[in-house]
């Protein structure tokens, strides 16, 4: 049984963009977000220092954080809107939107986290509980239904939502749970960008990069009529999935996970790049981002046939995927600034006995390579193939293993974020399995945060660790 929550509420609140500011009421959705119609909401946290009581915090952050997410909402108000699906099993594309109505609000908790436990316990590196993350993120408000424009009954969700917990005279944890519906990890990293600006009072318009949304929908070309397949085969599963949602899911007591963060030093990334790029000298594509989940992908499979030998069939197929952003490689390109979803799925199939052998490194990086290039030198762009993405991704329904990794080493949380307390201290995500991001004091190295069973975690810690120190470099 889990004891009681370490987190007390101190205030819950709805924080909305200005009056007559709101930058956009209504946003169709396209095919880039409709692929996400069932995906989890996604959780991240940022803890940074913070040497004052949780008084201070209350009379002085508070109004300043409240202050300036009402400021950030005016440009980015889709975030402050609700997920429009239509309540009947028949719908076309057009009924799935982000409504914005005149008095919406994103859910704010202020709480406040004490105990005995030292900081680490929440953003160490270190194997600790896997959930001990979860009460410094909040839960989608719940839906409900409403009447359309049209007169038409709907289905309406909020798609975001914040808690932020002091830990007296210790840390500040600002923790986001989103729907991937609205959002993917470009324009999430936009808006805290934004939300921290304000608060540390730097015009958006003066950050290093332009942040100003973009919410030009017709940029987007649908070759292959995805929009309706997706509409059709995601759109009656929709009520299910938020049925499931709402119920507390108990843990298997036997398979208690655990969470730890893993580090790769950019000479080790330049080993890992030098042994692919001797055993596969024609490969062109061999990026850190490749190697690193070349690597991940190996040590995974090595965890795998150790812990699981004696039911572990090696002849199996094992699937790796992972998302690319493709704003920049669309025909004509998007700008970065682009608010919505714009990734396209990137996926590796390979046998565990090619995986754990001596070249499985290399085997590894020319399968994610040849995935990448193929989406990103092909005639078709980004799209290629397009039509085929429900079928690649229907390995988990063969019972085949799968592995996905969220976070990108391009969104630099740790150097980009400031809302004046200084760097982050910790940037994770809540519940994603695997995870990358770049490290807080290298831009070179990358940190990997892994959820595991506890049995499991132990023998991937070894192999991960006895495979970087046989590196020469």
């Amino acid at each position: 049984m889990e004891g009681a929550s370490p987190v007390t509420i101190l205030e819950h609140c709805g924080v909305r963009p200005p009056p007559n500011t709101v930058a956009v009421k209504s946003l169709p959705l396209n095919f880039f977000d409709l692929i996400w119609l069932t995906f989890h909401p996604l959780g991240r946290v940022m803890f940074f220092e913070f040497p004052y009581s949780t008084t201070h915090f209350i009379q002085h952050t508070v109004p300043k954080l409240k202050s300036s997410l009402s400021l950030a909402l005016q440009h980015f108000t889709p975030l402050a809107g609700k997920l429009s699906t239509p309540s009947n099993s028949k719908c076309s594309t057009d009924d799935f939107r982000i409504r914005y109505v005149d008095g919406d609000s994103v859910s704010v908790t202020f709480a406040e986290c004490r105990g005995d436990h030292d900081l680490s316990h929440y953003c160490g590196n270190h194997a600790r509980d896997g959930n001990v993350l979860k009460p410094l993120v909040p839960r989608l408000p719940p839906g409900g239904t409403c009447v359309d424009a049209c007169g038409e009954s709907c289905c309406v969700a909020p798609v975001f939502a914040v808690q932020v917990t002091v830990f007296p005279h210790r840390a500040i944890c600002i923790g986001m749970t989103n729907s991937h519906v609205v959002a993917d990890g470009r324009t999430m990293f936009n808006f805290v960008r934004a939300w921290a600006s304000i608060a540390k009072q730097v015009n958006i318009s003066d950050a290093k990069h332009d942040v100003i949304p973009n919410y030009d929908r017709s940029l987007i070309k649908d070759p292959h009529g995805l929009a309706t397949m997706l509409v059709e085969v995601l759109g009656p599963l929709l009520k299910q999935i938020g049925h499931q949602q709402k119920k507390d899911i108990v843990q298997d007591a036997s398979n208690i996970k655990v969470r730890a963060t893993f580090s790769i030093t950019g000479t080790k990334i330049q080993a890992l790049k030098k042994i692919v790029s001797t055993k596969r000298p024609t490969l062109t594509h061999v990026s850190s981002f490749t190697v690193v989940c070349a690597y991940l992908w190996t040590c995974f499979a090595k965890m795998r046939a150790t812990v699981w030998e004696e039911v572990h069939n090696l002849e199996e197929a094992q699937n790796f995927g992972f998302a690319m952003d493709c704003r920049a490689r669309l025909d004509p390109p998007l700008p970065a600034s682009y608010f919505g979803n714009c990734l396209v799925h990137c996926l590796g199939v390979e046998k565990g006995r090619v995986m754990i052998g001596d070249d499985g490194l290399a085997a590894a990086a020319e399968v994610l390579g040849n995935a990448i290039s193929l989406k990103a030198n092909s005639k078709q762009g980004p799209l290629h193939s397009s039509d085929k993405w429900m079928e690649e991704f229907s390995g988990a329904l063969r019972g085949e293993w799968c592995m996905g990794i969220a976070g990108s080493p391009k969104l630099d949380y740790y150097n980009d974020i400031e809302f004046g307390w200084g760097k982050p201290l910790k940037f994770e995500f809540v519940e994603e399995a695997l995870f990358l991001s770049r490290c807080k004091d290298s831009k070179t190295d990358l940190e990997v945060g892994v959820i595991l069973p506890q049995n499991e975690m132990d023998v991937f810690s070894n192999v991960f660790t006895q495979g970087l120190q046989s590196l020469q470099g």
